[in-house]
């Protein structure tokens, strides 16, 4: 278990983890695009609360430890940043699900701010929302895993575009 991953245990009991990270790296890369201004931690873990709902969340230390530590994953500058997904051992209708939950919470974060738009980030947005509707069958076979493979790659590298403010539809394909 990575640390991250026990961080988002520790944050949340009641939402799965990768919904937890999608959404709080869809507020800070529509924090980092709002129209007023990035907020600080505070705005952000207020914002996460309305979003998730308080009874979501454990206590304010676990969920601001995690939220900084997406944070910091998100920006950092080895492009090192992955959306938090079950792993890849796990099967492939668990790894759809996480990733369907991962961009719909991405989007309705991103959401969650008044951002200006433009059409490459818009188009981004209704990719996430699309891929939050994707589902698989239980088969392991090398289409369905290639296909989920494309869309952790789309959502990661669509995460980044947006949360930099570089969003062309473009450069995540």
């Amino acid at each position: 278990m990575s640390d991250l991953t026990a961080l988002a245990v520790r944050a949340s009991q009641f939402i799965s983890i990768s919904e937890l990270h999608g959404a709080v790296c869809g507020l800070a890369a529509g924090s980092a695009r709002s129209l007023d201004g990035a907020g600080d931690g505070r705005d952000l873990l207020r914002t996460l609360i309305d979003l998730l709902g308080s009874d979501a969340l454990t206590d304010a230390e676990s969920v601001d430890e995690f939220m900084r530590a997406s944070l910091d994953a998100l920006h950092a500058d080895d492009l090192s940043f992955a959306p938090l997904l079950p792993d890849d051992d796990a099967p492939i209708a668990v790894r759809a699900q996480g990733i369907a939950e991962w961009c719909g919470a991405f989007a309705a974060g991103y959401g969650a701010q008044p951002v200006a738009e433009d059409e490459q980030s818009e188009e981004l947005l209704r990719d996430f929302i699309a891929i939050s509707g994707a589902e698989a069958d239980d088969e392991d076979d090398a289409t369905a895993e290639a296909a989920l493979s494309e869309l952790e790659q789309y959502a990661k590298v669509g995460a980044l575009l947006l949360a930099t403010g570089g969003a062309t539809a473009d450069d995540a394909d």
